[in-house]
């Protein structure tokens, strides 16, 4: 069940919600301010834990947007929420698993009701584990179905709940989903992942034909390697099948 923390009137509350502090600021940076490119505006980033999630949920911080926090942690919520505050921001955050299409829409009504409205979301979250090549696969493929029904159904769950309220809205907005390079590039061990990220970049083109004359767009930004636990995992798959060492791989 989805948990939400509200703001306490103590001065040191851990509460899910941040408010920015309030304070007498100059000329000047009241104009850096307003220059910010996401000024007033209300991202939602699905999938906050340490990385990119996090990452992307500061900067958009530091651009001056509001954010909403999704993860399945409290603490993770806890941690990022007090970093955006820290900046200046304001957030709120839920505990989601968007393999729950009731916990995607409780966000999206809790974004509503502190921010009154959504004007992107970025989709972080994905699942990558237990990948193997198809003769290692079980025979009814077992192996691929929590990928599968994470970073396909998962993420346009969560990206149907937001669309459906910027279509309420009336006013348009963003929609980018965190995709790879592998939904494009073969990648030794990667079978059941790179299928369902080619999934999604459909997924993705065909959204942005059917909402874009609503004002509303969707992308897929598929990124290379990014240097985490993920990725010395796959490396080391690579130096087994190979008789190297990751570190070989890596170079």
């Amino acid at each position: 069940m989805a948990v939400i923390r509200r703001p306490s009137t103590r001065p040191d509350s851990s509460a899910t919600t941040h408010c920015p502090k309030t304070a007498s600021r100059s000329s000047a940076e009241r104009g850096a301010t307003m220059r910010k490119m996401l000024e007033g505006r209300t991202i939602l980033v699905l999938g906050v834990g340490p990385s990119l999630g996090r990452t992307t949920a500061l900067m958009c911080a530091d651009e001056g947007a509001n954010v909403v926090l999704a993860a399945r942690s409290q603490p993770v919520l806890d941690a990022v929420s007090a970093e955006v505050a820290e900046r200046g921001g304001a957030s709120v955050a839920r505990i989601t698993d968007m393999n729950e299409a009731g916990d995607c829409k409780a966000l999206v009504a809790d974004a509503v009701e502190r921010f009154g409205r959504i004007d992107g979301l970025v989709t972080v979250a994905h699942a990558a584990e237990d990948n193997k090549t198809i003769t290692e696969c079980e025979d009814d493929l077992s192996n691929w179905r929590p990928i599968i029904e994470t970073n396909i159904y998962g993420t346009l769950q969560m990206t149907k709940a937001v669309i459906d309220q910027m279509v309420r809205q009336e006013s348009g907005g963003s929609i980018v989903m965190i995709n790879s390079m592998t939904a494009n590039l073969p990648w030794p061990g990667l079978l059941p992942y790179a299928s369902s990220k080619a999934a999604l970049a459909a997924a993705a083109r065909q959204m942005a034909l059917e909402y874009g004359p609503r004002g509303i767009r969707v992308n897929s930004l598929h990124c290379g390697a990014i240097l985490n636990d993920g990725l010395w995992d796959n490396l080391q798959y690579l130096a087994t099948m190979n008789g190297t060492t990751k570190e070989a791989e890596y170079e």
